[in-house]
């Protein structure tokens, strides 16, 4: 008897093991944590409207936690986390649109799309890197041993887990890793003369960095010249890299020549340029 006592004891531990242990929750961070990091993200809306992009972006989280505390397995919950994002908020396909239009619109483009999924990625505690070319970015999300590719832009079908498929979307990617002779946003698709390479690993703030750098663009294609400066040097401020550089070098000579602007437009732009500069301490190399 004592020892038929014994191993239903032993039995009734391993149930109590498991059951305490088994549904561990997984790390996140917090949503406040979450909602600050996509508040830089947010600097064009206000009032009302940022309060709405907040709650879609809440309710969005609130809605992946619960699947995750029933999918413990890392990979198939980034699976759901990716397609539930997909359906949910990815509808429309907009070049320039932004986080703020994503959340408020459901309007996206590679850009805002990878802003997305940076920002959940993030809350649910998982190693990604955004991968910047010339005319596109996406992320790499490395779990263990396992590692995938998340496209915004290619719908149910930008989850890419298979290691042939990740080897060709790759290979893919560094074919139109090029800068062109003309400028181009993040999002473009051009892709005519090779200067220069551009195959970065960037983190949330050259996210920010880049869609000031997008708005510039579709600033400058507005003739928005002084807005265009304004935005380019934003974004200069949160990622300074060459192409940015460039592009505010650009807009200045744009400026100066302009024979829409009076002298004092010219002259203050050129001022809070120089200031820029002296601030961030930009080669003015060209």
């Amino acid at each position: 008897m004592k020892i038929r006592r014994d191993i239903w004891l032993i039995v009734l531990v391993g149930f109590l093991h498991f059951g305490l242990y088994a549904q561990t929750p997984v790390n996140n961070n917090s949503l406040t944590e979450t909602l600050d990091k996509a508040s830089m993200f947010l600097t064009d809306v206000e009032g009302d409207q940022k309060v709405k992009a907040n709650q879609n972006l809440s309710e969005l989280i609130e809605s992946l936690e619960v699947i995750r505390k029933k999918e413990t397995d890392d990979d198939a919950f980034l699976r759901k986390l990716f397609l539930k994002t997909n359906r949910k908020t990815l509808r429309r396909y907009s070049l320039y649109a932004d986080f703020s239009e994503t959340m408020l619109d459901h309007n996206y483009g590679c850009l805002s799309g990878t802003i997305l999924y940076s920002l959940l990625l993030s809350h649910f505690d998982f190693n990604f890197e955004a991968i910047e070319l010339s005319d596109h970015i996406y992320l790499l999300v490395e779990n263990e041993n396992s590692k995938f590719i998340f496209e915004s832009t290619l719908g149910s079908r930008g989850f890419i887990a298979n290691k042939a498929d990740i080897d060709k979307a790759l290979s893919g990617y560094s074919e139109r890793s090029v800068v062109n002779q003309s400028m181009t946003a993040v999002a473009s698709l051009n892709s005519n003369e090779q200067t220069s390479v551009i195959n970065n690993r960037i983190g949330l703030k050259e996210l920010a960095g880049l869609q000031y750098y997008n708005k510039a663009i579709e600033s400058f294609k507005n003739t928005e010249l002084i807005t265009a400066l304004k935005q380019s040097e934003q974004s200069h401020e949160l990622y300074p890299s060459v192409r940015i550089k460039q592009l505010m070098q650009l807009l200045v000579n744009e400026i100066l020549y302009s024979e829409g602007l009076t002298r004092e437009v010219k002259q203050n732009a050129l001022k809070n340029y120089i200031s820029h500069i002296r601030e961030n301490k930009i080669s003015r190399t060209k």
